[in-house]
């Protein structure tokens, strides 16, 4: 049985393949933010020392096995939550255990997901390429979105999403039922 997830974190769904978590009070699946912004924090490391090692040792060619990992991670996140498939996301949900989570509604984080899984296969057709100037400028992208997560909590595919979209629970912020 699921617990009233307002002030109970889960490592796994219930079901585990399932997005999110369900909200008691009806509005939907939600994830959450505590973990999410851990795991943009373990991808914004990630972007930072990909881009110094191909400023430094480009002969070491990270973005081969760095932009693959990142599909996958943003893809598995974006189907399946933050657990217990995305490896990225493993890692932020276990650091933040014993952190009161903030329950923010999946869809924007899905569509954020989607788009940042879009900018690691951008990242990776320039590697192919041999446009050494649009890796650098894709992975200054993801670092600056990750950080804007990770330390101010703005998710820029979150707010697009709610501009794109009409998103009300996004408007509303923190686990809030549309109605209250």
């Amino acid at each position: 049985m699921n617990k009233t997830i307002n002030n109970y974190h889960t490592f796994l769904s219930d079901p585990w393949w399932a997005m999110g978590h369900t909200q008691p009070n009806g509005c939907g699946l939600m994830i959450n933010e505590t973990a999410t912004r851990a795991r943009a924090g373990l991808l914004n490391i990630i972007s930072g020392v990909t881009i110094f090692i191909l400023l430094t040792y480009p002969e070491l060619d990270p973005v081969l096995y760095v932009a693959p990992f990142v599909i996958f991670d943003m893809l598995a996140a974006a189907t399946f939550g933050l657990t217990p498939v995305s490896p990225a996301g493993v890692f932020g949900t276990t650091i933040t255990m014993k952190i009161k989570p903030v329950w923010k509604p999946t869809k924007p984080k899905r569509f954020a997901w989607i788009l940042g899984a879009t900018l690691g296969v951008c990242c990776l057709i320039f590697r192919m390429y041999q446009w050494q100037a649009g890796m650098i400028g894709v992975l200054g992208i993801c670092f600056l979105l990750t950080w804007l997560e990770a330390v101010l909590g703005f998710c820029v595919g979150c707010w697009m999403y709610s501009l794109f979209f009409k998103c009300e629970v996004c408007e509303l912020g923190e686990h809030r039922h549309p109605a209250s």
